[in-house]
């Protein structure tokens, strides 16, 4: 296996291994003297609701495993939130303009679901979804970004057939529009070739490119910087400075960091955990570029870390765990500061074995958190739970 294939092959494992261990007492692991007692959400408890994914959006269920049955498929083809990503919030004086932050969720084969605490709608776009992987949710001026593909292991025949391919796509909630804004053709990459991976760290942007013959596939890699607003480029007007990269600088910029270089936002929030617990941490800033990935071990064994994905917003930041384990500190939104600034923890209501949370996001005090049931690569039913936390952490403001 190739160096190349090596790292994406880890990478994978690291976003899609299940830890079963309890994070907040993992048995002989080395206790914490910051150790939190998590508030748990009762099963049946009136403060949360279940909902499925099905074609046309999504439907309440009593239970994950009552949803209608899905037809497992790899993850690449799945219905299936593959991210979520939430805008910045506004100032609580603009709270009865809907100042509370949206929730974006990427919906693979879908489209973009928008959350927040005053509703949930549909933005369903069959031209860009039905036979296209969407991933990698970023924010460009306040705006979502995201990319589609389609994965040459599963789709044999996709390249010279193909008149248009769009690689960066902007979603514009007001008017529920999806904008490409860019192609393969603005990076001047030829038609058996799929960005598998890109970063964009705010300022510039890095693509890993797979290349694919009868006989071989091969890696290659650019880097560019918009010379203007991506939304000007078009293949007449192609105002792109693309340089070459490497294999190295791409794994500079993409590979996971010591833990002891995440942001002290983070690192304060997950200090209660055991001093030898090994994660993986997904950090992602609200409104911002892609997520910064830290690495809480020694990775002796990859199947064994567990992953956490972390939201930093202006007020407040919050880790879950793929148990449902969620980590919270600051204010929610228009709301005061939670348990005099310490952190807590909250058990959310435990899934069947074989699902997991994947991601999730606070809007107001309503928590959205993405779920999917999985066999390694391949994902069943997936949906989302809701969670009024204001019923649970504000209780004196009911």
């Amino acid at each position: 296996m190739k160096s190349t294939d090596k790292f994406f092959a880890a990478i994978f494992v690291f976003s899609s291994v299940l830890f079963s261990c309890a994070l907040l007492s993992c048995g002989n692991g080395s206790k914490n003297s910051d150790a939190l007692e998590p508030i748990s959400i009762e099963a049946k408890s009136a403060s949360h609701k279940w909902f499925a994914l099905n074609k046309d959006g999504y439907e309440q269920v009593d239970a994950p495993q009552r949803a209608a049955a899905a037809l497992q498929k790899p993850w690449t083809e799945a219905m299936r939130i593959s991210c979520m990503g939430q805008s910045n919030e506004k100032t609580p004086l603009d709270i009865s303009q809907g100042g509370e932050p949206k929730i974006y969720a990427l919906t693979n084969r879908l489209g973009i679901i928008v959350m927040s605490q005053s509703g949930v709608k549909v933005f369903k776009d069959p031209q860009f979804f039905s036979e296209r992987t969407a991933d990698k949710l970023v924010f460009m001026n306040g705006e979502p970004i995201y990319s589609v593909y389609r994965n040459s292991y599963f789709n044999e025949k996709i390249s010279s057939s193909q008149p248009f391919r769009p690689f960066l796509i902007q979603f514009t909630a007001d008017s529920g529009v999806y904008f490409p804004i860019l192609t393969y053709e603005n990076l001047s990459l030829p038609t058996n070739s799929e960005v598998n991976d890109f970063c964009w760290d705010g300022t510039q942007w890095f693509c890993s490119i797979k290349n694919y013959t009868e006989s071989e596939t091969h890696f290659s890699y650019l880097k560019f910087r918009p010379e203007t607003a991506l939304l000007s480029i078009s293949p007449e007007k192609n105002l792109i400075a693309i340089q070459k990269s490497s294999e190295d600088e791409f794994r500079r910029v993409r590979s996971p960091k010591d833990f002891s270089a995440a942001p002290k936002r983070v690192q304060s929030l997950l200090k209660g955990l055991p001093t030898d617990f090994d994660f993986y941490a997904e950090c992602k800033d609200s409104g911002g570029a892609t997520a910064r990935q830290f690495i809480h071990s020694e990775i002796k064994n990859p199947n064994s870390i567990a992953r956490a994905v972390v939201q930093i917003s202006g007020t407040w930041i919050a880790a879950l765990f793929e148990d449902g384990t969620l980590y919270l500190n600051g204010a929610l939104y228009a709301n005061k500061i939670l348990n005099n600034s310490k952190n807590l923890a909250i058990r959310l209501p435990k899934l069947p074995e074989g699902y997991k949370y994947t991601d999730f996001g606070i809007s107001g005090t309503t928590l959205f958190a993405a779920w999917e049931q999985t066999d390694f690569y391949k994902t069943g039913r997936s949906g989302f739970l809701s969670v009024q936390l204001k019923k649970i952490l504000y209780k004196d403001a009911e």
